[in-house]
Parts: structure tokens; sequence; C-alpha cells
């Protein structure tokens, strides 16, 4: 009787297991253009809805101004010194310029278009020194379709700047 028993609890811990494993989880559905620019509508109607003024870059990247700075925008040639944060539409943080560029977290770099991180130069061009904004980088100027390993595809990228310095180049 005991055999049968331990027998009998073997085989039902083996079908629970069995069961369990075999409950697949649901995949989430897959990101399209479609929904990034939804997401991106929405976010722009809510800001303005708020009296946030919203302006575009030549490249369509999304911004609007924390804080004025003062004197010439940035040309080819002249030096950089920019911090910065990206988010992720839901609010992780994916890049912290204090993370990639210590000890003082200020990216320097020489302005010319095109960049490989061709949105947030994009929207750097359209900042003076002092100069904080905020912008909304799509998909098309940032990670793309296929995304990576923090950014899923067709994700709007997020980014608050801080024009540190702007040493123009004559």
């Amino acid at each position: 009787m005991l055999k049968i028993t331990r027998n009998v609890l073997f085989l039902m811990g083996l079908s629970i297991f069995f069961i369990s494993a075999s409950c697949e989880k649901e995949e989430p559905e897959p990101r399209t253009k479609e929904m990034e620019m939804a997401e991106l509508d929405k976010k722009i109607r809510d800001l303005e809805a708020k009296g946030i003024d919203i302006d575009t870059t030549n490249l369509s990247v999304f911004y609007f101004v924390l804080k004025a700075g003062e004197g010439p925008y940035p040309q080819d040639g002249d030096s950089c010194l920019v911090s910065y944060i990206g988010f992720l539409p839901e609010g992780g943080v994916f890049e912290d310029s204090r993370d990639i560029h210590p000890p003082d977290g200020i990216w320097r770099f020489i302005y010319k278009p095109p960049h490989k991180i061709t949105g947030l130069v994009n929207g750097i061009g359209y900042m003076n020194k002092g100069a904080e904004i905020e912008m909304f980088i799509t998909s098309d100027n940032a990670y793309g379709s296929k995304g990576n390993a923090t950014v899923p595809p067709f994700t709007t990228l997020i980014y608050r700047a801080k024009m540190h310095d702007l040493i123009v180049h004559e």
C-alpha cells in the first residue's frame, strides 16, 4: 500500500511539472512603427495640453526648452560639452552620461552631423551654452526596428540634455 501511495504521489508531481512546463507564457505583441507613433502623438498632445511649446528639428526630433541658453548654436567643428540622461517612454533610465563619461559626466565631442548618434546630436544642434532641453527621438534616428539590449524595437527615446559649454572654432 505504501508503495502504491508513493507511486501515485510521484505521478501526480510529475504530471503537475509537465502541465506547468507546457503552459507557455504569452509573448508580448511585437512593437510596430504605428505603435511608436501613436505613443509619441499622445505624449506630444499631453505636453501641449499642459501649455508646453514643442518644436521640431530638421530631422523631426521633437523638443522643448527647459532652460534657455545664450550665445551661438553649434556649427561644424565646434566643441560641445553636454550632459544627458536617456529615458524609455515608460520612464526607466537606459543611459546616463555620468555612467559613460567619467569623472564629471560631461560628453565632450566635436559637432559634425551626421553623427553615429543621429537624433541626440541633431537635438544638441538646437542648444546653446547653458540651455537645457528635453527631446523625443523616434526610432528612425535612434535604435530603429531592431532596438538593442535595453531599448525595444520601434521605441522613441526621451533625453534631457544640458549644454555646459560650447567652444566655437572659427
